[in-house]
């Protein structure tokens, strides 16, 4: 199936036809992938990695397609015991989720990328770069995604915060790309008693010698067969709460070969994400040792848990893409009441919104990404920018994650409910994205949190502000003013909901992180359209923006029962192809948005 065929109208659609998007590449049909790297990354880096991403979206929609679906038919199993009735805790995988592994950490160094040179790069990769190769395995691979987040992030922990002795020891297997020598990373932190309410936890660490014992339970381990992770225990004598929590390293295996003392107790049968185990572990005294300041734990940790957050909103982006991409295949290759699916106007509808959500996904988690690298060189303004980019991201886009994909099963129809198609995979993967690492509720809690501990409000609507400052084309200024209006109430109400105490701060939490996730997105979109003009005079991004003010920042429900702009049925093809948009389609959609907001 060709890169012509399926953008072609009509993909030979015909009464029956089954189409799904085998044998696609995943990279070459995302040209809004394209556009973004090219936005963010130098031409030396973008080109050099050119290749690699070509290669991959090949992968992604073959191979490693294949791999997914049939590991996610044969879950993990653990096994307890040897024939000899000695304890083993081994977790066996299918060969499928091995040759994943292959792929992942070995092929296209997924982890190793942000800590050392790979792919024939003279330095690490920028995580721009990095979550492009990220963005596109996920389409196809989920489950594995969370083991190598958390490698990716303990490795990160570890470099930041161990001493030299534990690098010495870890690192090089941890951002290992020999598939015989790496090990993999995890994080032991929910218990029964505390799930999100980390501070409840009674898991305990007692000193040792020159290392410590941990005693306890841990309720939910993803990557139970991992073979270092990160815990989370209460050295004795310590203080209740979060500031009473330490930091430990845990080995699965001693230095003289034995199994670490702890044990997994059973694997979760758990909705999605099911070819990568999660289990029960109990720890009888493991050893383990300290990373860090013994007295700062969570907060270490937290660093850990904030860059997965990030890594999440891209994986959860990712399904929002192949989701759509899936919807459009199906549609345009499917013949309904005499023609094809894709040209009813409540089809090109959903397959708009799909798109919309995606793109707008994509905009915020590669920007967000760009803010992580000048974090990392020690730009003060950018760590501020990232301690509540990263939680709005993880509040919004992964619930909404959940809705795309169901939109695009039910554009399938009945097939997108059976599970011979990647549809209810999909979906159920799409589920954990709002509960690990932080419910909705928490990190909307977490934003509020930013807002008024962190004091990164500020921070946060002056980026959005320079941006629509920094805009020259007249057509886009004038959509600026609009955007800019509506941030500036925005901001009064987190003003608001700031001087407020207790329930009444908390209440509002979830409809403030959603705005101004909106208003920021909005704000890129419009940089990006921006951006297109000017090199390639195509309005398309900047309908894509003013569609997407329009929808998620001033419909309110209770206008006229009438769709408010019909060019979407003319340019629709131009849309979803990336092809090109008048400037006379974006300017009568304009008028439009300026009579909603009575300019």
């Amino acid at each position: 199936m060709s890169v012509k065929l399926m953008n072609s109208h009509s993909r030979n659609a015909y009464p029956g036809a089954m189409p799904d998007t085998k044998g696609l590449n995943f990279f070459e049909e995302d040209q809004n992938l394209s556009f973004i790297l090219k936005h963010y990354l130098s031409t030396e880096n973008y080109e050099r990695a050119l290749p690699h991403l070509k290669e991959l979206g090949e992968v992604a929609g073959t191979r490693l397609d294949e791999l997914s679906r049939m590991a996610d038919k044969h879950t993990p199993e653990l096994i307890n015991y040897d024939a000899k009735g000695e304890r083993v805790d081994k977790v066996e995988y299918h060969p499928s989720y091995k040759e994943m592994e292959s792929l992942g950490y070995g092929k296209f160094a997924l982890v190793a990328m942000s800590h050392k040179p790979v792919l024939g790069f003279p330095t690490k990769l920028p995580h721009v770069l990095k979550y492009g190769f990220w963005y596109l395995f996920v389409q196809s691979e989920f489950g594995l995604a969370c083991p190598m987040s958390m490698t990716d992030s303990a490795a990160r922990v570890l470099s930041k915060f161990g001493d030299q002795g534990l690098k010495d020891t870890y690192l090089s297997r941890m951002t290992s790309t020999d598939i015989n020598t790496f090990w993999t990373g995890a994080q032991f932190m929910t218990e029964k008693q505390g799930g999100s309410d980390v501070g409840a936890n009674t898991v305990t660490a007692k000193k040792v010698d020159e290392h410590w014992e941990i005693w306890g339970d841990k309720w939910f381990c993803s990557n139970v067969s991992a073979d270092v992770a990160l815990v989370l225990a209460r050295p004795e004598g310590a203080p209740e709460g979060t500031k009473g929590l330490g930091m430990f390293l845990m080995p699965r295996k001693l230095p003289d070969g034995t199994l670490n003392k702890y044990k997994v107790n059973r694997l979760k049968d758990k909705f999605g994400t099911r070819d990568m185990a999660s289990g029960e572990v109990t720890f009888d005294g493991a050893v383990a040792y300290v990373v860090g300041d013994i007295t700062k734990g969570f907060k270490q940790m937290m660093s850990m848990v904030n860059s997965s957050r990030l890594s999440n909103a891209v994986r959860s982006s990712a399904m929002m893409r192949r989701s759509f991409l899936e919807a459009l295949v199906s549609a345009r290759g499917r013949v309904a009441f005499g023609s094809s699916l894709s040209e009813k106007p409540l089809m090109k509808e959903t397959l708009f919104e799909l798109l919309l959500d995606c793109e707008a996904a994509a905009s915020i988690t590669f920007y967000t990404a760009s803010v992580y690298d000048k974090s990392d060189q020690g730009n003060v303004e950018a760590e501020g920018l990232l301690r509540i980019l990263t939680p709005l991201l993880k509040g919004y886009i992964c619930k909404r994650a959940r809705n795309s994909t169901s939109e695009g099963m039910e554009a399938r129809g009945g097939n997108g409910y059976i599970e011979d198609w990647i549809d209810s995979k999909l979906v159920r993967d799409a589920h954990v994205g709002s509960i690990w690492e932080g419910t909705t509720n928490i990190v909307a809690l977490d934003v509020v949190r930013a807002l008024v501990k962190d004091e990164a409000g500020e921070i946060f609507f002056n980026d959005l502000y320079n941006r629509l400052d920094a805009i020259t084309n007249s057509l886009t200024k004038q959509i600026g003013k609009i955007l800019l209006q509506i941030s500036k109430k925005v901001e009064s109400q987190s003003h608001r909901i700031m001087s407020l105490n207790g329930p009444e701060r908390e209440l509002p939490a979830k409809q403030l992180m959603n705005r101004m996730y909106h208003i920021f997105t909005a704000s890129l979109l419009l940089n990006e359209a921006e951006v297109q003009i000017t090199a390639q005079e195509n309005y398309r991004k900047l309908y894509m923006t003013l569609q997407y003010i329009h929808r998620y920042l001033l419909s309110s429900g209770l206008d006229d029962l009438t769709y408010f702009d019909s060019s979407l049925l003319q340019c629709f093809d131009a849309i979803v192809d990336f092809d090109k948009v008048s400037k006379g389609t974006v300017e009568g959609l304009l008028e439009n948005v300026q009579q909603a907001v009575k300019l």
